[in-house]
């Protein structure tokens, strides 16, 4: 279920795209499998020209750009890599490499900056969260953090989150959790109900947070069953779904969340989109963001 190859890893020359290429090659067995992306952002293209005043206009063409990434990473011992160079918007331009090569993977790094560092960093991440037709693994770093400090070199979750919906979507996030972490009993099945559940599922009685938090947990396990799927730990929660996943995840020392997305638009993202988008936001704990094979992953 979970697509190791071929991978694609956007980098901006910085600490945490670096780990972000050593976390994607203890995926793979081979260098080759990963491709290494810079993109020549916009104001990059057009600011610099206005602006330069420290002597010739730099040079942004492709083969100098080529260069440049060819460079770091030998100087980094990053092997038999990939490499890709483009110019234009990084969230648009980085998922149609993606399409070109037929990724299945894409590790981000992320910085949990604010304001607008965070429009010109995050906003790029959720750019591919939304606009890929492959999957995302979000690489974080603590974001309280005064100095940069690097997620670990591999990835080899202990313990895994599965948010799920009781979607088709949702059936194989639990099944990539269970491939991923090294004990089934490190696996834990959510599914959080939100105020408005009371209505679009439950009719208009009046029920209490408690007999609702059962209901869904009972609805959990009955999905575990009719999937074929065993028992798991599982867990009903109440409350905004976005927090109350990244509190849960938070509290159980998670070191991965596992999260199914559609890539929905219009009314449908907001109601289930922008939860994923506000759990890579707000978490300090890496997120793969699973694409479900309806949306034509390239094989």
């Amino acid at each position: 279920m979970f697509h190791r190859k071929p991978i694609l890893v956007p980098t901006d020359y910085s600490d945490a795209s670096l780990q972000a290429i050593r976390v994607a090659r203890s995926i793979v067995a081979a260098d080759s499998d990963i491709t290494v992306v810079h993109v020549a952002m916009d104001f990059d293209l057009t600011m610099h020209p206005l602006t330069w005043t420290g002597g010739p206009i730099p040079n942004y063409s492709e083969e100098r750009l080529l260069h440049v990434l060819s460079d770091w990473c030998k100087d980094q011992k990053l092997g038999d890599v990939q490499l890709a160079v483009r110019k234009g918007d990084p969230g648009t331009t980085i998922c149609e490499v993606a399409e070109e090569i037929g990724c299945r993977l894409i590790v981000v790094p992320s910085h949990g900056r604010h304001g607008v560092a965070r429009l010109l960093l995050g906003s790029v991440t959720e750019r591919i969260i939304r606009r890929c037709h492959c999957s995302v693994l979000v690489l974080h770093r603590p974001k309280n953090s005064e100095v940069d400090e690097p997620v670990a070199d591999t990835f080899s979750p202990k313990r895994v989150v599965v948010p799920i919906d009781f979607s088709d979507a949702a059936s194989a996030a639990i099944a990539t959790a269970l491939e991923i972490a090294e004990d089934r009993d490190n696996v834990d099945v959510i599914s959080v109900v939100p105020s408005l559940d009371e209505i679009m599922l439950f009719g208009t009685e009046e029920s209490s947070d408690e007999v609702r938090r059962e209901r869904c947990q009972q609805h959990m396990v009955r999905y575990l069953a009719e999937h074929g799927f065993g028992p798991l730990q599982t867990h009903g929660l109440i409350g905004d779904p976005g927090t109350t996943i990244v509190h849960y995840a938070g509290e159980v020392k998670a070191d991965l969340i596992v999260m199914p997305s559609r890539g929905r638009h219009g009314l449908r993202r907001l109601l289930t989109g922008s939860t994923t988008e506000r759990v890579v936001r707000q978490t300090e704990i890496p997120v793969l963001v699973l694409r479900s094979d309806e949306q034509k992953i390239a094989d």
